[in-house]
């Protein structure tokens, strides 16, 4: 055989190497000792879980990824763009937290950077996963009776482009209205003699396939999207701890939408870890 036509099978045949970080230190998260806060780190979890996008990653500039306190699960869900429902592996990687400060090489494209993630998962803990389809009880989002009533999203800021003053103060000013919104009607259920938490989620520009996926905690199950929406939306949704409460539950707060969960067996796209480390190798 042709020595080029060997050489370009063999390049044709060999998966790519992905991407790495220039460099990559992780670290135990430090535990607090301090009396009323152990289940603060759960609690904040849980929060971010419930609002970030599948796959979204802390870059405070352009160059560098800062994760503070995120346990194996977390960091296993992120890298390959799912929620941590879709992760099967042993129970202790939900367990304790890891403090990773990485540079991201320059002329990194923003969707490499989960891809890099995956690198340094493998390198300093010996991940090795498979993917595969698990059917499994959930529900379907999809589009109520009367339509869907989402708001569009503004449009993006260009990749490495800040935002104005205006419009920083715009999105905070949002942010102080929903919050102001949601005391007042705390204390009207007070007031009527009812109580319980809330919990919300604030999305400015989301898809409904990301939309179904922060919905899985709140909704105790896998959510697929099936509405069929192609657009990006700006999403508030509002739910009580209270299950007692009227109006107040993660359906509630989808038919706000004109959505509507449908609960069925959905297929989910799930990581199966087959092998991965307690600890990280040495920085």
């Amino acid at each position: 055989m042709n020595l080029l036509l060997v050489l370009a099978i063999w390049f044709l045949q060999t998966p790519a190497a992905k991407p790495q970080f220039e460099v990559a230190s992780i670290k135990a998260a430090p535990v607090t000792s301090t009396p009323g806060r152990a289940a603060m780190p759960e609690m904040a979890r849980t929060l971010r879980r419930n609002n970030r996008a599948p796959g979204w990653i802390p870059m405070p500039d352009p160059g560098r990824v800062r994760i503070e306190d995120w346990p194996l699960l977390d960091l296993i869900a992120t890298a390959y763009k799912v929620h941590v429902t879709q992760v099967s592996g042993p129970d202790w990687i939900s367990e304790g937290g890891f403090d990773i400060d990485a540079k991201i090489p320059e002329g990194t494209k923003k969707e490499q950077v989960n891809a890099m993630l995956q690198s340094l998962l493998e390198e300093r803990f010996g991940l090795q996963i498979h993917r595969e389809t698990q059917n499994k009880s959930g529900f379907a989002l999809i589009i109520g009776k009367n339509g869907p009533k989402l708001k569009p999203a503004e449009p993006e800021p260009a990749e490495g482009e800040r935002l104005t003053p205006e419009q920083r103060e715009a999105q905070q000013k949002k942010v102080r209205a929903q919050m102001a919104a949601m005391m007042e009607r705390m204390q009207d259920r007070r007031q009527a003699g009812t109580t319980g938490g809330a919990n919300t989620g604030s999305w400015s520009s989301v898809t409904t396939a990301e939309l179904a996926t922060h919905l899985v905690g709140l909704a105790g199950g896998p959510v697929v999207d099936e509405t069929g929406l192609t657009g990006k939306y700006s999403v508030f949704i509002e739910t009580w701890q209270n299950a007692e409460l009227p109006g107040g539950t993660v359906f509630d707060a989808v038919e706000k939408l004109g959505l509507k969960l449908m609960p069925r067996k959905v297929d989910v796209d799930t990581i199966v870890i087959d092998h991965v480390s307690k600890t990280p190798t040495a920085n």
